[in-house]
């Protein structure tokens, strides 16, 4: 079977480096419960937990946003029925000063991410609709909502919607990236609940 792509535009394989032993909750199958539109969505873990030192190398989302500056990178991949992908990432740091300036590196790509997007549409030739919007705000925690036609390459060549959200605690960054593709249907998903997903992500994040 050949990998998933990573959700959230990413059409990258999964890195290698073993399952390695996670760092929270935030990156543990066993936490799928807590995982947005878990109940709709019924996400089940696409291979095991994936975890790897990369010495500040640069990581990129989407063609929107990069995390640089982390010291470890894990990964938990998930599908659902109708094989739409979602992944939980994890970034390590130095200290909570290098992962607050990243965190605040990832908004300010977010804010500018419609430009960006439709900029990688107008490059692959396709119709420049994206939209993107911030759906919930916490304290050093976010959540994106992107809908548009992907432009090849990280982002599957189709209408789609892709969710984001990231939360920073002490000297760690919490990911959770899912897509909604239009060849895939499922279960709409509501964005009314992403400041409760906001909230069990940063529970997630400090549990050890």
């Amino acid at each position: 079977m050949a990998p998933v792509p990573q959700a959230g535009g990413g059409g990258r394989t999964a890195p290698a480096g073993g399952e390695g032993t996670a760092r929270t909750a935030a990156v543990k199958p066993e936490s799928v419960e807590k995982l947005p539109g878990q109940k709709s969505f019924g996400w089940k873990p696409d291979g095991p937990l994936s975890s790897q030192e990369i010495k500040g190398r640069k990581i990129t989302l989407n063609e929107c946003a990069a995390i640089a500056g982390a010291t470890l990178w894990q990964q938990q991949g998930y599908l659902s029925p109708a094989k739409n992908p979602a992944g939980q990432q994890l970034f390590a740091f130095p200290d909570t000063t290098a992962a607050q300036a990243a965190y605040r590196s990832l908004v300010a790509d977010m804010d500018r991410c419609q430009d960006s997007s439709r900029k990688a549409q107008a490059t692959g030739g396709v119709s420049q609709d994206a939209t993107v919007a911030a759906t919930a705000t916490a304290q050093d925690s976010a959540a994106w909502s992107r809908r548009w036609t992907g432009a090849g390459g990280l982002s599957a060549p189709e209408r789609q919607t892709n969710h984001l959200y990231a939360v920073q605690r002490g000297e760690l960054i919490a990911l959770f990236q899912f897509d909604e593709l239009a060849d895939r249907p499922g279960p709409a998903y509501d964005i009314a609940s992403d400041g409760q997903v906001l909230a069990s992500l940063a529970e997630l994040a400090v549990q050890r």
